[in-house]
């Protein structure tokens, strides 16, 4: 019996105490070991670092500076490690990113509190009432480029000889979804969108030709890193079900690497990894003690990191060489449960049988038929597309519908439900056309500059 005891605890210690991360144990550098790193900022809360084209200057939002509790757009010359504010706005000014040299678009939520003070008293914290503006790099003339009541902003520039254009979250209505702005003519068109889906953290791939968001649903809370095609309009899971996702940046050199902060299974703290989309490889970048936060890497030969740390309950900007060689990929969670308890019931020692006792020889016993009710269909069972079209916005010409195949379940060994895997699955799920309910904004003639 004692022999017997000990294979049901080792089991049962396999199948329901594995919740730890699969990163818990993996040897990954320090940053405050590494040579070369570099605390930017000193004061307030710092986030949202961006360098620019030449890797010389950094733009980021801080608060929480003296009696200024509201973000505001700052600028380091990191040559000269000098600092200055760049806007002055009566409200938040956050999520800043260069255009050029000589520009810088922010989300700005001064206009929209003044056009709707009783709407956005208390306005939410996540997605604050906000628009997007031009500025140059020192906020003397700005310009507002949307003008859609709600939450605009996480905007990057797509750079175009002849149609230069913004990629944006936007929250409209109860909606949130990946837009795209045209400079020029001001028309907002729709990437991603969808009912019951949070769709944000949109960043341009090196080739200029796919954009990867963080999409949560919103009925079972699961996050998954998802790659939308310019073009198409289509959609491809790249990553799901890790934990917690945020802070999307791509690498902008190839090969195309998507930076990301992570909250794991198991873990207490935020770490940053990267995820290679070429060859299906996560890596740990840097975990720590502290929540690491808002990567963004350098458009230079020798690639350096900016991301937020946080520092006696401040958040600080710090810059570190990016290390060649980040290590392994992490493992697959699922392989590595099945493993190891297929060697631990090798090794637990086995009850001998008991022997066999004499079977008396009974009447067969006929039992009447038991007619069951058919039990209805679960609509939930299966999940419905959302067909619904986009009012205002005409559906991509060049998509491509694709079936699905019906995948046949197929028996597989006993696995550990907390684990959860690490890797992206070799087969890539079909794409899918975006979709959504929620009207698209239509051109407006361009604005007057904003003071």
């Amino acid at each position: 019996m004692k022999q017997l005891s000990l294979k049901i605890i080792l089991l049962g210690s396999i199948l329901f105490g594995c919740t730890h991360s699969p990163t818990k144990d993996l040897l990954t550098p320090d940053f405050l070991l590494q040579k070369n790193v570099k605390q930017v900022t000193f004061q307030g809360d710092n986030e949202r670092p961006r360098f620019s084209a030449n890797g010389t200057r950094l733009i980021y939002s801080s608060h929480h500076r003296g009696n200024r509790k509201d973000l505001q757009v700052y600028e380091t010359d990191l040559i000269r490690n000098k600092e200055r504010r760049v806007t002055f706005s009566d409200g938040a000014a956050f999520d800043a990113d260069y255009i050029n040299d000589m520009e810088i678009i922010y989300a700005s939520t001064t206009d929209e509190i003044k056009e709707s003070p009783f709407l956005n008293r208390n306005p939410d914290k996540d997605f604050p009432p906000a628009d997007l503006y031009l500025s140059d790099r020192f906020g003397s003339d700005i310009l507002r480029v949307t003008l859609q009541p709600g939450f605009d902003a996480e905007a990057f520039m797509l750079p175009h000889p002849t149609k230069p254009s913004v990629i944006f979250t936007s929250r409209r209505g109860d909606v949130t979804g990946i837009y795209r702005l045209d400079l020029k003519s001001r028309f907002v068109s729709l990437l991603a969108s969808e009912t019951g889906k949070d769709r944000r953290y949109p960043t341009l791939a090196p080739e200029k030709s796919r954009v990867a968001f963080k999409e949560t649903n919103l009925e079972s809370k699961q996050q998954s890193l998802q790659l939308v095609d310019l073009h198409t309009k289509q959609t491809a899971l790249l990553k799901s079900g890790e934990g917690h996702y945020r802070d999307l940046f791509f690498a902008p050199r190839p090969p195309s690497r998507l930076f990301y902060s992570i909250l794991r299974k198991g873990d207490k703290k935020y770490q940053i990894e990267v995820y290679n989309l070429e060859t299906k490889c996560t890596q740990v970048v840097f975990k720590g003690k502290d929540d690491l936060l808002y990567p963004a890497v350098s458009n230079e030969s020798v690639e350096r990191l900016a991301f937020t740390r946080t520092v006696q309950e401040k958040k600080q900007i710090y810059l570190v060489n990016l290390p060649e060689d980040l290590g392994p990929c992490l493992p697959d969670t699922a392989s590595t449960t099945k493993t190891e308890m297929t060697d631990t019931l090798a090794a637990a020692p086995v009850a001998p049988a008991p022997s066999p006792k004499p079977v008396r020889k009974r009447k067969p016993v006929v039992a009447a038929p038991v007619v069951t009710p058919m039990s209805k269909p679960d609509a939930s069972a299966t999940p419905i597309q959302n067909t619904e079209p986009t009012p205002n916005a005409a559906p991509p010409t060049d998509a491509v519908p694709t079936s699905t195949p019906t995948a046949t379940p197929v028996e597989k060994p006993m696995e550990t439900p907390a684990a959860t895997p690490t890797s992206t699955p070799s087969v890539t799920p079909a794409v899918t056309p975006a979709t959504s309910p929620v009207s698209v904004e239509s051109p407006t003639p361009a604005p007057s500059p904003v003071k």
